[in-house]
C-alpha cells in the first residue's frame, strides 16, 4: 500500500457518493470532491493535515501569483500526481527502507492491541485497575490498514505525554490547528476540498527561517522514517532543533517510535469502519525515546501565546484546547496577533489576502483536550475571519478584548449568584459551573451582532450597548435556574437577596465598569425588578 498510488482517504462528493480516492486526485471536476468524510473528526482533521503537508511539500507555489493561479483554476489531478510521484517512496505503510511514520529499526516490545493507536483508547494501567467505565477496551480488536494508517498518523500529530520517555508531538501534546477555510453563506469562493486545502499552502518564503535548516534536503530530513531515529536518551541520545531538520519535517513529526506488526495480518470487517479488508492488523509495538522536539518551531497550522515567567527568558508556545471547548472568548487569540498571542502563520497572510480582495473566510479550529495522555473531548468549531480596516484594527481589537473580558465578568457573576440563591453564601465548592459554558451560547449571537458593528465603528457605546446586554441576558439565566426544581426546598429571601446583589452591585461593580468603560456614575435600573 502506497499513500500516494492507493485509493484510500474517504471523502464525499457533490452528489452525496462517499468513496476512496489517492491524494492526486483532490480537484476531479466530475462530481467535484467536497470534503474529507472519514468515520472518525480526529480522522478529518489529521487527513486535512496530511493533505496540506502533502500539498507543501510537493507542490509549493513559488510565488502569490502562482498560488492564487491554482486557486483560481486548480491543476488537473495529472498534475498533482506528477508533483507526488517524486516522494512515493517516502509513503509506503509496509516499506523495506522505511514506512509511513513507522521506526525503521526493529526493537524488542511487548506487541500492544491496535485499538491503542487510538488517542482516547484506555490504558494498560486503566485496564488492569478496572477504571475503563466509559471508554470499554477490547472494542476494537482488528483495523484495516487505511483505519491504521489515518489512526498512526492522527496519534503522531496529537502525541500526549505516556509516560517517561515518550515524546509529545512538536507542538505539545494535543494541539489546537487552526485552518482558513472558505465561508459557504458569501458563496466568493468554491466550498470544496481543494479550495480549503490550498487556502492553507504557503509559499516558502512565508515560513520563518527559524523553523527549520532549508539546507538539510535529504528525504530523511523531511520523513524522519527513512532514517534512524534522532532517538533522545537522557544520556546519549539527541533533542531535534529546527537546525537538525528541513522546515518541511513539521508536517511530518514523528515522536513516537511505532512499528505496525502487517505481517500477521487476518481477513475480515474492520471494527472501526466496517468495511472488508484482505489485510486486518490486530497489534503493533513500540517505545520510548523517540524524537524530542526542541526549540523555537513555529507550526504554520497552530496558534501560539508568550509564556513570560519571572527568572525565565520568555518562551513562544503552542496553543492547545482546554475545557469548555470553544467560545467566542477564544476568536480574537486565534484571529489576531497581539504582544503575547500569534495567530497560525496561514491564518496570518490569508488574512492579507482577505483584505486584498475583500473575501469573507472562517477559521476551523479543532483539537483534543488532553490530561497528560488521557483524551478527555474532542472539540472542532468555526470562526469568522472579517475584513478589518487597517486604520482602525488596533481600536477593534482591543475593543473585542472588552467585549470577551466583560463577558468572562459576567458569567463569572451569574455562576457565583446562582449558587448563592441555591446554596446561600457558605456553600463551599458547590458550584454550578455549567452555567458558564450556558452563558456563552447564549450570548454567542448578540457578540457576533456587535463584533460586525466594531467592524464599522469602535466607539464606546458599543461597549456600552453590550453591558446592557450582558444584564439582560444574565437576569434571564438567574431567573430561569433559581426558578426551578422543588420550591418547597427553596429559599424565597435567599434567592431574592442573591438577585438584588446582582442587580444592584455586581453589574455595576468598578472591574465592569473599567473592562466595558462605562461612566462612573452609572447605578442599576429598575427594569429587571
Amino acid at each position: 500500500m502506497n499513500l500516494i498510488k492507493t485509493p484510500w482517504i474517504p471523502v464525499s462528493r457533490e452528489s452525496g457518493k462517499n468513496e476512496l480516492i489517492a491524494p492526486w486526485q483532490i480537484t476531479e471536476t466530475s462530481d467535484r470532491i467536497i470534503a474529507v468524510n472519514a468515520i472518525r473528526p480526529d480522522f478529518n482533521g489529521s487527513l486535512m493535515q496530511f493533505l496540506i503537508g502533502l500539498l507543501q511539500t510537493a507542490a509549493a507555489p513559488e510565488d502569490e501569483y502562482k498560488w492564487a493561479s491554482w486557486m483560481e483554476t486548480p491543476p488537473s489531478p495529472e498534475i498533482l500526481r506528477d508533483c507526488f510521484s517524486k516522494y512515493t517512496k517516502a509513503f509506503e505503510v509496509h516499506g523495506e527502507k522505511g514506512s509511513f511514520m513507522q521506526d525503521i529499526e526493529d526493537f524488542d516490545s511487548e506487541p500492544k492491541p491496535i485499538e491503542r493507536l487510538l488517542i482516547e483508547s484506555p490504558k494498560k494501567n486503566t485496564v488492569a485497575k478496572n477504571i475503563d467505565h466509559f471508554i470499554k477496551s477490547g472494542l476494537i480488536k482488528t483495523l484495516c490498514p487505511n483505519c491504521v494508517v489515518a489512526a498512526l498518523l492522527t496519534l503522531q500529530i496529537n502525541a500526549p505525554a505516556g509516560g517517561v520517555g515518550y515524546r509529545v508531538s512538536l507542538r505539545g501534546g494535543g494541539p489546537l490547528t487552526t485552518l482558513v477555510v472558505s465561508d459557504p453563506e458569501t458563496g466568493e469562493l468554491c466550498d470544496d476540498l481543494w479550495t480549503n486545502l490550498w487556502l492553507n499552502v504557503l509559499e516558502p518564503n512565508k515560513i520563518p527561517s527559524h523553523d527549520g535548516n532549508s539546507g538539510r534536503n535529504a528525504f530523511s530530513d523531511i520523513f524522519p522514517w527513512l532514517a534512524k531515529t534522532r532517538t533522545s536518551e537522557k544520556n546519549t541520545g539527541r533533542n531535534t532543533t529546527p537546525m537538525d531538520v528541513n522546515p518541511l519535517q513539521m508536517y511530518w513529526g514523528m515522536p513516537l517510535r511505532i512499528r505496525i506488526l502487517w505481517d500477521n495480518a487476518t481477513c475480515g470487517y474492520c471494527d472501526l469502519c466496517n468495511t472488508y479488508s484482505e489485510k486486518l492488523i490486530s497489534h503493533f509495538k513500540t517505545c520510548n525515546y523517540g524524537i524530542n522536539y526542541e526549540g523555537a518551531w513555529q507550526h504554520p497550522l497552530s496558534p501560539y501565546y508568550l509564556k513570560q515567567k519571572k527568572g525565565e527568558s520568555d518562551q513562544w508556545l503552542p496553543r492547545h484546547p482546554q475545557q469548555g471547548g470553544f467560545t467566542y472568548k477564544n476568536w480574537l487569540s486565534v484571529a489576531f496577533d497581539s504582544k503575547t498571542e500569534l495567530s497560525a502563520i496561514v491564518v496570518k497572510h490569508r488574512c492579507g489576502l482577505l483584505h486584498r480582495l475583500g473575501l469573507q473566510l472562517r477559521i476551523y479550529a479543532f483539537g483534543y483536550d488532553m490530561e497528560n495522555d488521557k483524551a478527555r473531548c474532542w472539540y472542532e468549531t468555526t470562526y469568522p475571519l472579517y475584513k478589518v480596516s487597517e486604520d482602525i484594527r488596533s481600536d477593534f481589537s482591543k475593543r473585542v478584548q472588552n467585549l470577551t473580558d466583560g463577558a468572562g465578568e459576567f458569567a463569572k457573576i451569574v455562576q457565583d449568584s446562582v449558587k448563592q440563591a441555591w446554596f446561600g453564601k457558605n456553600a463551599g465548592n458547590k458550584s454550578p459551573s455549567f452555567l458558564t459554558e450556558l452563558f456563552y451560547q447564549r450570548t454567542e449571537s448578540d457578540f457576533w451582532f456587535v463584533v460586525r458593528e466594531l467592524r464599522e465603528n469602535t466607539e464606546i457605546e458599543i461597549l456600552h450597548k453590550w453591558h446592557r446586554i450582558l444584564c439582560r441576558i444574565s437576569v434571564e439565566i438567574f431567573d430561569y435556574w433559581t426558578a426551578r426544581g422543588d420550591f418547597a426546598q427553596a429559599d424565597p429571601r435567599r434567592i431574592a437577596d442573591a438577585r438584588r446583589e446582582m442587580l444592584k452591585k455586581k453589574f455595576y461593580n468598578k472591574r465592569i465598569k473599567d473592562t466595558l468603560q462605562l461612566p462612573r456614575e452609572l447605578r442599576a435600573q429598575n427594569e429587571y425588578d
